[in-house]
C-alpha cells in the first residue's frame, strides 16, 4: 500500500472505516443510522486530508494507528451517540456477537457519554 497516490490511500482507509462501522451495526443486527455513517465518513476524509504524506502513509500501514483514527472519528463525528443504549447493553449483554475488526469501537461505549 505504500507505493499507492495518497488520494488512493485515503479512498481506501474510507472504505475501511465504512466497512466497519457497516460490520458493527450488522453483527449487533441494528439497522445503522445511514445519515450519521456519511457524516463520519465526510469527518473522516477532512482528518486524512489534514494529514501529511508522511503520517498518512503510516496510518495506512498501521493497524494500531487505524484503530485509534477511526474510534476517534467514530467518537467526535457523534456517531457513538447513536443508539448508545442499544449498543452499550447489547456489547455488555453478548460481547461475542461483535466481529474483530470492529472491536476497537467498544471504547466510545465505554467512555461517558
Amino acid at each position: 500500500m505504500p507505493s499507492l497516490p495518497p488520494s488512493e490511500l485515503r479512498g481506501r482507509l474510507e472504505a475501511d472505516f465504512r466497512q466497519r462501522v457497516m460490520l458493527l451495526y450488522r453483527s449487533l443486527q441494528i439497522t445503522p443510522p445511514y445519515h450519521s455513517v456519511e457524516k463520519a465518513i465526510l469527518a473522516l476524509r477532512d482528518r486524512l486530508s489534514a494529514l501529511s504524506e508522511p503520517t498518512l502513509r503510516a496510518t495506512a500501514t498501521d493497524p494500531a494507528s487505524q484503530n485509534a483514527l477511526f474510534t476517534q472519528v467514530f467518537i467526535d463525528s457523534g456517531l457513538a451517540k447513536k443508539n448508545r443504549g442499544i449498543i452499550s447493553k447489547l456489547l455488555a449483554d453478548r460481547p461475542e456477537l461483535l466481529a474483530p475488526e470492529c472491536q476497537p469501537f467498544t471504547d466510545a461505549f465505554k467512555a461517558p457519554p
